[in-house]
């Protein structure tokens, strides 16, 4: 377990700088966690597709990784470039299940066809979200059916914008008890209280399992 742990935030290209301050500060009022903003990277050329016009977001995944001196509990890049996998036209961001690292895209957040410039809060409550459902991915939650929960998948810009800051109950308790298990429950004891969407406690036959060894990738 790292020592002092703390959340990484790399910008992966050109990334305003002011995003990363302000998701720095929202980040670190959801997470018990300090937050630093760390070294930018340049986007790897080889995570490029000209086919698509978009960045592999499992290889950009592969390619925080590979740097593994930064001493974050978790690593979070931030790019500009539109991010695809190959089953999906395009991904939000996607985050290693039980691992290190996840990354978002303000792309999509900021080129709203409803809206072509979004109100900046719109769009840093946006990326707040998405922020936040990639760490908890690296935290063991999978995605959650229950109505409103941050942890719900959002194939659209109006799914996530109608999604909530918070997690459900039931992720709620999930994730304390991954804390529990990792050894880090007093470091994350506030995160608790986090307020949660009203919604009801699932029944036994929507019960998840924790997933150990090799991480897995959630795409959004």
């Amino acid at each position: 377990m790292v020592k002092h742990p703390f959340i990484g935030l790399v910008a992966l290209g050109p990334i305003d700088p002011n995003i990363l301050r302000s998701l720095r500060t929202a980040l670190a009022k959801f997470l018990p966690l300090p937050v630093r903003v760390l070294q930018p990277k340049p986007l790897p050329p080889e995570t490029y597709n000209p086919v698509r016009d978009q960045y592999h977001a499992s290889q950009l995944l592969e390619f925080l990784l590979d740097d593994a001196d930064t001493g974050a509990l978790r690593i979070l890049g931030v790019t500009a470039g539109d991010l695809y996998i190959p089953v999906f036209t395009f991904v939000f961001g996607e985050g290693q299940l039980n691992g290190k690292a996840a990354i978002i895209s303000v792309f999509r957040p900021r080129d709203d066809a409803r809206e072509p410039t979004p109100p900046r809060r719109v769009f840093l409550r946006r990326i707040l979200k998405l922020s936040l459902h990639e760490l908890g991915h690296t935290f063991g939650l999978e995605h959650c059916r229950q109505d409103g929960c941050l942890m719900g998948f959002s194939s659209t810009l109006e799914i996530l914008d109608r999604s909530n800051i918070a997690l459900c109950e039931y992720c709620q308790i999930f994730l304390t008890d991954y804390f529990r298990d990792q050894g880090l429950l007093p470091s994350f004891k506030q995160y608790a209280e986090i307020h949660a969407p009203a919604v009801p406690t699932p029944t036994a036959g929507g019960s998840r399992k924790h997933h150990p060894g090799a991480p897995r990738r959630k795409a959004e």
